[in-house]
């Protein structure tokens, strides 16, 4: 059952980061984060009498846990506000890695010889799909000097303001494009930080899952990491001197949502770990199913260019983790 489980989490978890940029698009970060993590803190609240019985040491770990993935969101959620989500998938690689590594030298499971097969595999898929992306990028950029340069040309030669005014529009695209680029390198740092804390919280996680069962684990976490993001958002406020909130946040149906997807993802994720015949170098392979959802959801839902050409590197992910997991 527990690969069942994280297929699931897969799943949710691909609908739920995609939705949650969606909806950064009107509601500002952290004001998004809080609400949503209280709405569903409400939805696992009827765990509160099995909660109390969780003990002082547990309940300070599941605090770091909840420290480390606010951090880990509010990096990645910078992330895929200022680039392509899907272009930025490969790069949850470091997560495999270090959960793989942790299940050699922590857990000290046995891993059979073709599961390293299928991991490279999947590095394979990853790489090829962040340099088609490189390479994707350079043309455009490419293309679009050219079609600057000619239009300046032209602007030149009518010695037209009409067209001339055009080519002053075009030579602002060039600081675009220049602005395009360092966007990219910034969400790319921030979503390897980010990956790299959230395989830390998928460690704690089989820990924590050891003494603390699932609905435990649901309620103290959704409670801690809603009020950890409630103070990140007034620290915000009081930054900038005023509330950030709109009356068009309410509106943003997406609020009422993600939590849903949010709620059903981690208890998916938490049965899977918890569960005693899981294997963690497994789940943190199946994890990655999420990154072909989240290719999938993001080129549809924003309109990312070149799909059909990433499902070509998705298919070569997706070959490597039923290997890892058979």
């Amino acid at each position: 059952m527990w690969i069942l489980y994280a297929v699931l989490y897969a799943i949710f978890v691909g609908f739920y980061n995609v939705l949650r940029k969606k909806a950064c698009e009107k509601t500002n970060l952290l004001f998004l984060l809080a609400i949503t993590n209280t709405f569903g803190f409400f939805l696992v609240a009827f765990a509160f009498t099995e909660a109390m019985q969780v003990s002082a040491n547990n309940l300070i770990l599941i605090l770091i846990k909840s420290i480390i993935l606010s951090l880990s969101w509010v990096l990645e959620i910078i992330a895929f506000k200022n680039y392509y989500i899907s272009s930025l998938q490969p790069i949850s690689a470091i997560k495999v890695v270090l959960t793989f590594v942790a299940s050699l030298i922590i857990f000290d499971e046995n891993l059979v010889w073709w599961r390293f097969i299928g991991v490279a595999i999947i590095f394979i898929g990853l790489i090829s799909l962040n340099q088609f992306d490189k390479k994707t990028l350079k043309n455009n950029i490419i293309q679009s000097n050219i079609n600057n340069s000619n239009l300046n040309k032209r602007a030149i030669n009518d010695n037209k303001i009409e067209n001339a005014e055009k080519s002053n529009k075009f030579i602002l695209n060039d600081i675009e494009i220049g602005n395009f680029k360092k966007k990219r390198i910034l969400s790319i740092v921030c979503f390897s930080f980010s990956c790299l804390l959230n395989g830390i919280s998928g460690i704690l996680d089989k820990f924590i899952l050891t003494d603390v069962t699932t609905n435990q684990l649901q309620f103290w976490f959704m409670l801690f990491i809603s009020a950890l993001f409630w103070l990140y958002f007034f620290i915000y406020c009081i930054a900038i001197k005023r509330i950030n909130i709109k009356k068009s946040d309410w509106k943003n149906y997406l609020l009422y949502i993600l939590p849903i997807f949010e709620v059903l993802a981690n208890g998916f994720i938490f049965m899977s770990i918890g569960d005693e015949n899981a294997v963690m170098s497994a789940i943190s392979v199946l994890k990655e199913l999420s990154t072909i959802m989240i290719v999938i959801y993001g080129a549809m839902l924003f309109k990312e260019p070149n799909l059909k050409k990433k499902l070509i590197y998705l298919a070569f992910i997706l070959i490597g983790i039923i290997i890892v997991v058979a």
